[in-house]
This record gives C-alpha cells, structure tokens and sequence, in this order.
C-alpha cells in the first residue's frame, strides 16, 4: 500500500532540481543582458577604440551640461560680461556650487562631476558671446559651445541664439566615443533610416561653432575623418597677437649714500615695466644739524632791600632792619647787600670782603653777614648735554664794616646795650647813645630769584640719505598683430595668441 502511494505521487527532487537549473539560467542571463542596456562597452572600428555609450548614458552626461549651461546663461547678466573683444571669464563648478547657483551634479555611476575641471568660459567676441560648458564626470570628459546676445527674442540681458544647436539630448543615436590621451571625444553615428537625421546634431563632446578661446581644442591626429577646421570657420581669417616686451641697458651700480628731502619717497618699480627706468632706497638716523643755547636755572633765596622808614636813631651809628630784626653799624659804613655794592669779581667793596669762590650743587642761601654772587655753572661732569642741572659757582662775600654789624634792640639803643632807655627825655637819651636825630632805616627781606646758566650745545634731528640706480630704454617694445588661419600652430607654439576678432579670408 506504501509502495503504491509512493510510485502515485512520484518523487519529488526530480521537480526541485529542475526549479533550481531555471532559476540558476534565468540570473546568469539577467547578469549578461543588463549592462547591454547600461553599461557602455568597448568596441574596435578602423584599429581605434571606442566606447558604445547607452542612451541613459548620454543622457545624464547631457542634462548636467545642460543645467550648467543654463545657470552661466542666467549667472552672466551685464555687469558680469566681459566687456572688451577677446576677454574671458571662467567660472568653475566649485565656483558656481560656492555660489550657491547649482548642486554638486552625479553621473550615472552615481559619483560627483569634477568639480575643478568641469566649468564654463564666456568670451567676447565682435557682435556676440561664446560661452564655452565643459563638464568632467568619472567616465568622460567633453564640452559644447554656445552663441549669446543681446536678440530680440531674448528676455533677459542675453540668451542663446536660436539658430545656434547646440543641444546634446538625444536618444536614439548610439554614441561612440574614441579614446584618446585620456578624453572622450563623442562622435554620433545613425542607427535608424526613419527619415529623423540625427547625423548632424553635434555631439556631448564638441561643436562645428567652437572658436580658440585660449583653450585650444584638439585637432586631431591627421584622421582626415575629422578636419582641424569647424566648418562655420573656414573661409575665415583670424587676428594673433604678440606682445614684444621692451628692452634695457643693465642697471647701473647702486650710487652712494647722499642726503637728501625726508619727503623723498623710496621708488620700486617692475623691471618689465617700460617707465622703470630709476629705483631710489632710502634710509634716516639721527645725527648733530646744528647748536643751540640751553639754559639752565636754578632758585634761591637772597636779601633785597624791601621798602625804608623815617626814624629817631642814635647819630653815632647807623641802623638797619634785615628779616625784621633790627641791626646797628658804625656812623662810616652803610649796611647794602652784596648786589648793590660789588661791582667786579673778588673785590671788596663797602663793608663786604671777598672770601673766595666755590661750586654747589645746590645754591647757597644769603645771610645777614655772608652773601653770594652767581658767577657761572661747572659743566665738567656733562657730556654733549647734561642730563641734570650742573653745579654752579658763587663767589662769597663776608660783612666786616669796621666794628661789623650788631644785633640790637632800637634804634635809640647802643651796639652791646642790653635794654632800651626809659627815660624820654633828650638827656636822658644823650647819655644813652649820644645825639638823637631822624635817620631813613632801610628794610631788607628774603626773596626768591631764578639764576640762569646758557651753554651752546649741539642740536640733533634726523637726517635722510637715498641712494639710486639707473638704466636706459633701449626699445618700449610692441604689440604685433598678424592675420591668419584657424588653428595656426606656428603661430600658436611661437606665443601668439587669438584676439577674439576674425574677418572674411
């Protein structure tokens, strides 16, 4: 009964093995069909390499060169254009990510674009704009080129010229691109005779309008297949230039240190530059310009006759009142200070003996027997200037008029007398001190005076020196400017370069 059921039903490995090989053809056929439609692959046509694009290849390729496209044509409005013939402006896809006018942009293998090596260019050309799109993504590199201005039909400062195709999206057309030095340079071929002729349209990787614009495109190995000149530029002739700098004698040896105006301004200048022809360096420090006279003033206090009053005195002596306190001398010599009565150096003069010469850091203050008189400073301890006020010399001078001078208590009262007379009558006085009569009592007081020393000492500023070199312009150098064809490489290896200006061959 077991063997019946069993043969009925069958067994059942036989199935699961054959489930098992479909799956197993069905994954490898998957795995070998899917990169046909996405992957590019490498074909051989001619003995070159190309790379059989897919249609999503190309299209990706060509939608970010699209939207780079269009943010330069809304970015380059007219104060961002070049404004001369044959200025450019280049602006990187960091520049315009930075700029926050587009996002980084993927290719299909789902990496970023270069962003150093993907830009666009704008050049000014006679009547119109070429504005050069280059993008560089993980597998190719390749550029358009468009036509702007200011037309009719634009509604904003530029637009693309209408006429201009220079639109990449397409697909239909399998795209080979030869391999060459590293650059993809996409060539697109027909794949259908339904009457839509896309052999014409120009490829992601150039364009029948491109101009040099500095960039040179390459142009070619000598594939006759592929001519150097676009077709929209034969028949033309294009203006090179060449800038011949100017020419110099060597410069001359730096000249010697001379004063000069510290208003003089140091010169350095470019050595291309045809106007340099004189270099000036410059350097000041301080030295003597001249001398002049320093004073120096010290305070002290000296005895100054201060004002006088009419008074009864003793007629045998005469009387004087210095720092309110009275004094009596004999009837021959009146009591003056030293400035009244000297009138020469170490002279005696009146009742004052000259008592010799001396220097002090610090002037000496007159007394009522001792006086001084300023004679001059001692530089010797200074240099060219003193740092501090020098010392000073006085000559002295001692009061010896006859008896001298006598400290007393009136002038009714005698030289020694220990009190004055209370009597008031004339004899009573007469004993005292003789004959009274009425005498004038000078009055002298402490004043404070400023004496002055000069000396001529040198007076330092700063000085300036310059120094210079010279050269002579032999030749200013000149701008040539030659016509000639497209691409001209003897020209273009010798540093000639486009202007940007062509005209009818």
């Amino acid at each position: 009964m077991y063997s019946e059921e069993y043969e009925r039903r069958g067994f059942p490995f036989k199935n699961f093995l054959l489930k098992l090989i479909l799956v197993i053809i069905f994954a490898f056929l998957l795995a070998w069909l899917l990169p046909k439609f996405i992957e590019p692959s490498v074909i051989t046509n001619n003995n070159e390499t190309m790379v059989e694009l897919s249609p999503l290849t190309s299209q990706i390729f060509a939608d970010n060169l699209e939207r780079m496209k269009e943010v330069a044509i809304s970015y380059y409005t007219d104060e961002r254009l070049p404004q001369e013939v044959g200025e450019s402006d280049t602006m990187t896809l960091s520049d315009m990510i930075g700029k926050k006018l587009i996002v980084a942009l993927i290719d299909k293998n789902n990496k970023a674009c270069d962003v150093e090596e993907s830009y666009v260019k704008i050049t000014k050309l006679d009547e119109e704009y070429l504005l050069k799109v280059n993008l560089k993504d993980s597998e190719k590199e390749d550029y358009i080129l468009v036509h702007l201005g200011c037309y009719t039909y634009c509604e904003s400062d530029v637009c693309e010229k209408e006429t201009t195709d220079v639109a990449i999206k397409a697909s239909k057309p399998t795209a080979f691109v030869p391999i060459k030095s590293g650059v993809l340079d996409t060539v697109y071929v027909n794949d259908d005779n339904n009457g839509d002729d896309t052999s014409n349209n120009p490829s992601d990787g150039g364009s029948s309008t491109d101009i040099p614009d500095g960039e040179l495109p390459n142009p070619g190995d000598g594939d006759d297949s592929k001519p150097d000149v676009p077709e929209e530029e034969k028949g033309y002739l294009y203006e090179y230039q060449k800038n011949q700098g100017a020419s110099f004698s060597n410069w001359t040896s730096w000249s010697d240190w001379s004063k000069t105006s510290c208003a003089t301004p140091e010169y350095n200048c470019n050595d291309k530059d045809p106007t340099c022809l004189k270099k000036v360096q410059r350097f000041n420090r301080k030295e003597q310009i001249g001398t002049y006279l320093k004073s120096y003033e010290k305070r002290r206090q000296v005895l100054r006759q201060t004002g006088s009053y009419q008074q009864k005195s003793c007629s045998k002596y005469n009387y004087v009142i210095i720092d309110n306190i009275t004094y009596a001398t004999t009837t021959t010599t009146t009591y003056k200070v030293v400035e009244q009565v000297i009138t020469s150096s170490g002279s005696s003069n009146g009742g004052w003996v000259y008592n010799g010469r001396g220097s002090y850091a610090n002037p000496p203050r007159d007394t009522t027997t001792t006086q001084y008189k300023f004679v001059g400073a001692n530089y010797s301890y200074c240099e060219d200037t003193c740092t501090t006020l020098p010392e000073y010399y006085y000559d002295s001078y001692v009061w010896k008029g006859n008896d001298g001078i006598s400290k007393v208590i009136s002038t009714t009262t005698t030289p020694g007398s220990s009190s004055s007379s209370s009597s008031s009558t004339d004899s009573s006085l007469q004993v005292s001190c003789g004959e009274v009569v009425t005498k004038t009592v000078p009055v002298y007081g402490y004043i404070t005076i400023s004496e002055v020393a000069t000396r001529r000492e040198p007076l330092y500023g700063t000085v300036c020196y310059q120094s210079s070199k010279t050269r002579k312009l032999i030749d200013s150098g000149k701008t040539m400017t030659k016509w000639s064809k497209y691409n001209d490489k003897k020209l273009l290896n010798n540093g000639w370069y486009y202007t940007g200006a062509k005209k009818p061959a």
